[in-house]
C-alpha cells in the first residue's frame, strides 16, 4: 500500500473509505474520502477499496427563483473543493475559503462584509477526544474554534433568518454550537458527518422561498446520519421568486 491508495479499516467493519495521505514509522495516516475524518492505522488493519459508495443527490426545487448565496469556510482544502463542485452542480452561488480551524474567527467578519452571503458554512475537522466528556468544551478538537467563529459572525448579523449558519464537523459539540448562534450544527449524537452534509443543508435552504420555513425533518433526512448527525432550529428559506414566472 502507498500514499494515494484508497483503503478501509477492518476493525471498523470497512465502514468508511480513506485515502492514505502519509506513512511514517509504519503508521498509515488517513483522510476520509467522503466523511470529514482524519485517522491513523497500522497496515495490518487496512485493505484496499475498489468501489466507493456515493452519497445520494438531493433534488432541489426547480422553480424560477433567485437562490441564496453561500460563504463556505473549510478547514480541509480537499473537502472544500468537493463542496464547491457540488454547489455548482446545484446551481448555488458560493464563495469558498480554506483556513485552519483556529483561523476562522479572525477572517470571518471581513469575508461577511465583502460577500454579504445569505448562508454561512463553518466546517472542517473536529473530534471528541478519547475518553472526553460530551459536555466539556475542552474535550473537543475544534468545537471552540467553531464557537468563536459563530460569535464573530453574529456580531455582523444577529438575525438568524438574515444569515443562516451551519457550523461543525465530525463529532462536534452540537448543543454549544446552536447555543452560540448556529441555525444548524453537528453532531447531536457525536457521529461523523459526510463531507457534503453542509452543502446538502445549505443548498436546500438556499432554494426554499423566503416566505416559507424549511421542513427540518425533510432537510436533515437527506444527510448521512440524519438527526443523529445534524440538528437545527426553525429557519426560513432565502430564495425569492422571479416574476413573471
Amino acid at each position: 500500500m502507498k500514499i494515494g491508495d484508497i483503503v478501509c479499516r477492518k476493525k471498523y467493519h470497512q465502514d468508511i473509505s480513506f485515502e492514505i495521505i502519509d506513512i511514517k514509522d509504519n503508521i498509515y495516516y488517513l483522510r476520509g474520502i467522503e466523511y470529514r475524518l482524519i485517522a491513523d492505522s497500522e497496515k495490518e488493519d487496512l485493505e484496499l477499496v475498489h468501489e466507493i459508495r456515493k452519497v445520494e443527490d438531493v433534488a432541489l426545487p426547480q422553480e424560477k427563483c433567485l437562490k441564496g448565496t453561500v460563504l463556505h469556510l473549510d478547514g480541509d482544502p480537499a473537502y472544500l473543493k468537493m463542496c464547491m463542485k457540488k454547489y455548482q452542480e446545484y446551481g448555488i452561488h458560493a464563495y469558498g475559503y480554506y483556513f485552519k480551524e483556529e483561523e476562522f474567527a479572525s477572517h470571518i467578519q471581513e469575508l461577511l462584509k465583502k460577500h454579504h452571503p445569505h448562508l454561512l458554512v463553518i466546517t472542517g475537522h473536529d473530534a471528541l477526544k478519547k475518553n472526553g466528556q460530551k459536555r466539556n468544551s475542552q474535550d473537543y478538537l475544534h468545537s471552540l474554534d467553531f464557537v468563536e467563529a459563530i460569535k464573530q459572525a453574529r456580531l455582523v448579523q444577529p438575525d438568524k433568518d438574515a444569515l443562516v449558519i451551519f457550523a461543525g464537523a465530525c463529532q462536534s459539540y452540537y448543543e454549544l454550537l446552536v447555543a452560540s448562534g448556529a441555525n444548524f450544527a453537528s453532531s447531536p449524537s457525536r457521529k461523523n458527518i459526510h463531507a457534503l452534509d453542509p452543502v446538502i443543508i445549505t443548498s436546500q435552504i438556499a432554494s426554499t422561498n423566503i416566505k416559507e420555513y424549511v421542513d427540518l425533518e425533510k432537510v436533515i433526512e437527506k444527510t448521512s446520519y440524519k438527526q443523529l448527525g445534524v440538528g437545527g432550529i426553525d429557519t426560513r428559506g432565502v430564495a425569492r421568486n422571479l416574476y413573471p414566472r
